[in-house]
């Protein structure tokens, strides 16, 4: 059996009407509110984020091998959304880099190693595929 390696809670504090904090362990801070809402990401677009900034610092290494350590990436994570049940159905994880300088079969060799080590390493997405429980309490303070 697997461990669990532990990871530190969050803190999400309301600071407005519509608007909560969020603070790590490490001092770093967000803001969440609804869709649309100036100065703050939605929920959605957290997930997005987490997806985005997980795959792409798990193919970090593999990137930086071919390309140097200069390297510029865009990440982009897209959405499929069903109003009906509200959810999203799919990401779409895009990571585009320049990568002119490889010949094309060393750019293939470059994306299906990324797509790999990406679906090994990225926990965000390792976890979307394989479903969350996810359970809430309202407790007294």
């Amino acid at each position: 059996m697997a461990g669990h390696a532990p990871i530190p809670e969050l803190v999400a504090q309301r600071t407005a009407a519509g608007t909560y904090t969020v603070r790590n362990s490490a001092g770093a801070e967000l803001q969440i509110g609804m869709p649309g809402a100036a100065g703050a990401f939605s929920p959605v677009e957290l997930l997005q984020a987490a997806l985005a900034g997980c795959a792409s610092l798990s193919a970090e290494a593999q990137l930086v091998s071919r390309l140097g350590e200069d390297f510029d990436a865009v990440t982009t994570v897209g959405a499929v959304y069903d109003a009906e049940q509200n959810r999203v159905e799919k990401l779409v994880t895009k990571i585009a880099v320049d990568s002119k300088e490889l010949d094309p079969g060393d750019h293939d060799k470059l994306v299906s190693s990324a797509a790999r080590v990406i679906d090994k390493l990225c926990t965000v997405k390792r976890s979307l595929n394989a479903g969350i429980e996810a359970t809430t309490e309202l407790v007294r303070q």
